[in-house]
């Protein structure tokens, strides 16, 4: 396997991973002041009280055979595809199953081209569909893929394989690169053009890949980082660590900020210009501006397993894990909910093991909350009070020295 020599395009202090990379992370935030801390329980306290106004609302949920572990969007919403333990569902933007297919084996991941025209499974093999759910081709190894995304009409396939390595697969399943990351990789996204992968790995790091080239700079969280995502023109990067954190980097690996949010987060996804970012953390979505600011928490009924995001903002798609196990698609357009009145879709029919979720008398732990998408206002004030606590703390410990898995 090929392997890229690590370069810093920013002011960053280096430490070495036990699988020999060079993980980056900056020095700006390093000394905390008690103006700082200060500072930073403002704006907590400001992020929830913004929250209240809200931004997205529901516009219909579906139910799962299982918990959805990953969603993915084209750029005009207008097709979504979600997994739920070994099913793939492709369903359009009015909440309609178009197709799903079981691929035999546990999905890790799902991805989307821009356009819709390929989609990407990753699971025990590395699958490609085309929009009308024909089977393109497989990939097999001795190893599972854990992930998986498209750029541009599919003309790049990313995947990341629990052999610690990253693969690129033209839409004809040539292999075109391949770079050892010496670690398995959580989460993986790709550019619009091709050109830059980000990386969440088990060893704690986040990477940025060039195509081809290897690596461009990589940081720490401390803790495995299970949620990447990145513009489709590669300028920013969010990454989700099981630290309980949500981070902002540039694709020139300028480290913007770093925000708790209560709970390991699992999945994240992020608008043009990085105007909004999201991540599926706990039982809710959390979503925060550009800034770092939280300006909306979005409940669910169970654990948030996934989340993914029109580059627009228009459109977000939600999946639901234990207690949920839902797709959700919301929207910031209220228009657009009151057009679609979710109410005359509920009796659509779908196929046999994929249900309209329940209600609380059917006795089982799927529930529709009737309020999803606004915040949790009923926590005790002291309860809150000592989660922003605890989460500004968090900012203040820095990442272990050493990030051996």
């Amino acid at each position: 396997m090929s392997s890229g020599e690590v370069t810093s395009s920013s002011s960053t202090m280096a430490v070495r991973t036990g699988s020999g990379h060079e993980i980056q992370r900056s020095r700006a935030g390093r000394i905390v002041t008690p103006f700082l801390l200060f500072c930073l329980l403002t704006i907590a306290l400001c992020g929830m009280a913004s929250a209240a106004e809200g931004e997205y609302a529901p516009v219909w949920a579906l139910g799962a055979n299982g918990p959805v572990n990953s969603v993915a969007i084209t750029h005009d919403g207008s097709l979504i595809v979600a997994s739920a333990g070994s099913r793939v569902y492709l369903l359009d933007q009015q909440g309609n199953v178009l197709w799903q297919n079981a691929v035999g084996a546990y999905v890790n991941d799902v991805g989307i081209s821009p356009e819709g025209s390929r989609i990407g499974v990753a699971a025990d093999k590395l699958y490609l569909y085309d929009q009308k759910g024909n089977l393109l081709w497989t990939e097999r190894t001795t190893y599972v893929y854990h992930s998986v995304d498209l750029s541009s009409n599919g003309m790049y396939v990313a995947a990341g394989c629990d052999n610690g390595a990253v693969y690129i697969f033209d839409r004809n399943k040539k292999q075109l690169w391949d770079y050892d990351m010496g670690t398995d990789s959580y989460g993986l996204a790709i550019s619009e053009n091709g050109r830059r992968i980000a990386i969440g790995c088990e060893n704690q790091g986040v990477y940025l890949l060039n195509s081809r080239e290897g690596e461009s700079w990589s940081y720490g969280t401390g803790k495995p980082v299970k949620g990447i995502a990145l513009t489709p023109d590669g300028r920013f990067v969010a990454a989700g660590s099981i630290d309980r954190c949500l981070y902002l980097s540039t694709g020139e690996g300028e480290h913007l900020w770093k925000c708790p949010v209560g709970n390991a987060v699992l999945s994240t996804a992020l608008t043009n210009e990085a105007d909004r970012i999201f991540a599926a953390s706990g039982t809710a979505i959390h979503v925060f501006d550009h800034t770092g600011t939280r300006i909306q928490e979005i409940g669910l009924t169970g654990r948030a397993e996934s989340v993914a995001v029109t580059p627009d903002g228009s459109f977000l798609v939600v999946g639901g894990g234990e207690g949920d196990r839902s797709i959700h698609l919301f929207t910031n357009d209220p228009g657009l909910v009151e057009a679609w009145n979710p109410q005359e879709d509920a009796e659509d029919e779908v196929p046999a093991d994929v249900t309209a979720p329940p209600t609380p008398e059917s006795g089982t732990d799927v529930v529709v909350d009737a309020n999803a998408g606004a915040p949790e206002d009923n926590l005790p004030i002291f309860s809150r009070l000592f989660g922003w606590v605890e989460n500004i703390i968090s900012l203040l410990i820095e990442p272990r020295e050493d990030f051996l898995a």
